[in-house]
């Protein structure tokens, strides 16, 4: 029997693809990479990211996709259609094209959960040759129905089967979670599955910003990347005399620079 030669980390071809988002893309030196276990939490606006990664994936692979279906199990009912909607346009796709490329179950309890994802994975992926396998809110219902000690002995199986079904189909896998962390940047989904996912992304908001930090990478150091909201402006301190009458030069130029501003966000 002829074995494969021993490669060393640095000659292994990494398959990547991009996120749909150019901040977690910088974040993570390009994108998602198959074989890894991705792990979002913090604040919901995460689920847009999510959505925004399963629209990419159908892009070409000369355009940072991975021409591929989706897979999802939603124990979050985080689909949203107008969002995919708008972000199918924003990429150039037809939305009822890019709705029949996300294939979609829905779990309401977490026997659904742990069912779907122990008894049902080889199957929805025999029938469909997705690359891109997501799972938001997975350990929601477990943690919102009380972790006793059969939940817990399955959330346990339920990493260990992820990540195995991640390497040998090599896939990238999307978990989040939106219970809140404490302390808020370490994952609240418990030692088995914050271990298995070998990537953490903490994502918060401010008013101006939406932050990403990555606390755990195999490769990649911690650090932070940032991206300005949509529709955000900087405060402006307005001086006294703007209240009390209109004619002053003072409230004038500030009128026409607060005017300035809210036009150059808008394009």
């Amino acid at each position: 029997m002829l074995l494969a030669p021993f490669q060393t980390a640095d000659k292994v071809q990494r398959i990547m693809c991009k996120t749909g988002t150019p901040t977690l893309d910088s974040l993570l030196d390009g994108g998602f990479e198959t074989g890894l276990v991705y792990l979002f939490y913090g604040s919901t606006r995460l689920h847009n990211d999510l959505l925004r990664a399963a629209v990419h994936a159908q892009l070409p692979l000369t355009n940072g996709g991975f021409s591929s279906p989706s897979v999802m199990i939603d124990s979050s009912n985080m689909v949203d259609l107008v969002n995919l909607r708008a972000i199918s346009f924003q990429l150039g796709l037809e939305p009822e094209n890019v709705m029949d490329m996300i294939y979609l179950s829905r779990a309401f309890n977490s026997t659904q959960t742990y069912d779907l994802v122990i008894n049902h994975l080889d199957e929805f992926f025999e029938r469909i040759p997705a690359k891109l396998l997501i799972l938001p809110g997975l350990v929601d219902l477990f943690v919102n129905e009380g972790l006793d000690a059969e939940r817990t002995r399955q959330m346990t199986h339920i990493a260990a089967r992820i990540n195995a079904f991640t390497l040998r189909h090599n896939l990238v896998t999307l978990i989040s979670t939106r219970i809140k962390a404490k302390p808020a940047k370490y994952p609240p989904v418990g030692t088995t599955l914050a271990s298995s996912a070998q990537v953490h992304i903490h994502v918060d908001e401010t008013p101006m910003r939406t932050v990403y930090s990555l606390t755990k990478h195999p490769s990649i150091p911690n650090r932070t990347e940032s991206q300005v909201r949509r529709g955000s402006a900087f405060g402006v301190t307005l001086p006294l005399d703007y209240f009390f009458r209109d004619d002053s030069p003072i409230a004038d130029s500030t009128i026409d620079y607060v005017s300035d501003l809210n036009n150059s966000e808008r394009y």
